[in-house]
C-alpha cells in the first residue's frame, strides 16, 4: 500500500480587523434570523430561496452607514430605514399589487401611526382571477437587537370585500403603542392574502408565485 500524507497546513491568524468585522457580521446574521422568524406570519414561508441572503445584504447596508468603528456597528447606529421596501418574495413586489403607499409615522408619543389613502378597489389594487376577498395583514414588531431579543408585536388585519357595492375604500388611521423600556427598533411588515369565497368557505389563493409581502416601515426608538 502507498500511503500519502501531508503535514498540517499553516493556520491563518485572525487580525484585529477581521475579528472586528466578524463581530459586526454576527450582529447582522442574528438580526436577520430574528426578523425572518418573527415576520413568519407575514411571509408565511412562501418567500423565495434567496430571501435570507437578500435580507442579510440589506442589513449590512444598514450597519455600514454607521459612524461607529468596525466591530461596534449596530442597528441602532446605522440607517434602519434602508430596510423599507424589502420584498420577502422578490418577484412579487408590493407596488405591483397595491398601487399606493400607506403613510407610516413614529409619533413623539412612541406610537406608530398608519394611514391608508382612500383607494378604488378596481383601479388601485391588483385583483387575481377568482379572488373576491382580500385581507391586508400588518405586523408591528418591536426589537432590541443590542440585547438580541424581540420585545413584542402587534397584528392587525383589514378585510376588504371585493364584491361590495361601493368601490371606494377609506380606512381609519391605526395607532400602535411601541413604548417599552427595552424597545430599540420597530419594523412594520405587510402582506396581502387573496381568497376565493364561496358561501362560508374560504380558499387561500396565495402561493410562492403570488404572495406580496414586504417591510414597509422601519424606525429607531430614541431612548
Amino acid at each position: 500500500k502507498t500511503i500519502v500524507q501531508t503535514g498540517p497546513g499553516r493556520k491563518t491568524k485572525q487580525t484585529q480587523a477581521t475579528k472586528a468585522a466578524a463581530i459586526d457580521f454576527g450582529h447582522v446574521s442574528t438580526a436577520g434570523s430574528r426578523i425572518r422568524n418573527i415576520m413568519g406570519e407575514i411571509h408565511l414561508n412562501m418567500h423565495d430561496s434567496s430571501m435570507h441572503n437578500r435580507l442579510i445584504n440589506d442589513l449590512k447596508r444598514v450597519t455600514r452607514a454607521s459612524n461607529a468603528p468596525v466591530g461596534e456597528k449596530t442597528m441602532r447606529s446605522g440607517k434602519i430605514d434602508r430596510l423599507i421596501n424589502f420584498q420577502f418574495v422578490e418577484k412579487c413586489h408590493m407596488h405591483d399589487y397595491m398601487h399606493f403607499d400607506p403613510e407610516i409615522k413614529l409619533l413623539d408619543t412612541k406610537q406608530v401611526a398608519i394611514q391608508f389613502p382612500k383607494f378604488d378597489m378596481q383601479k388601485d389594487i391588483h385583483r387575481p382571477r377568482y379572488c373576491n376577498l382580500m385581507k391586508i395583514n400588518l405586523m408591528i414588531a418591536i426589537f432590541n437587537f443590542d440585547k438580541q431579543q424581540y420585545i413584542r408585536w402587534h397584528k392587525h388585519q383589514i378585510p376588504i370585500d371585493l364584491q361590495a357595492p361601493s368601490k371606494d375604500v377609506e380606512l381609519e388611521e391605526l395607532l400602535f403603542d411601541v413604548n417599552d423600556q427595552d424597545a430599540e427598533t420597530v419594523l412594520i411588515g405587510i402582506n396581502i392574502e387573496y381568497y376565493d369565497r364561496f358561501r362560508e368557505n374560504y380558499s387561500l389563493l396565495n402561493n410562492k408565485d403570488l404572495h406580496p409581502a414586504a417591510i414597509v416601515g422601519a424606525f429607531i426608538i430614541e431612548s
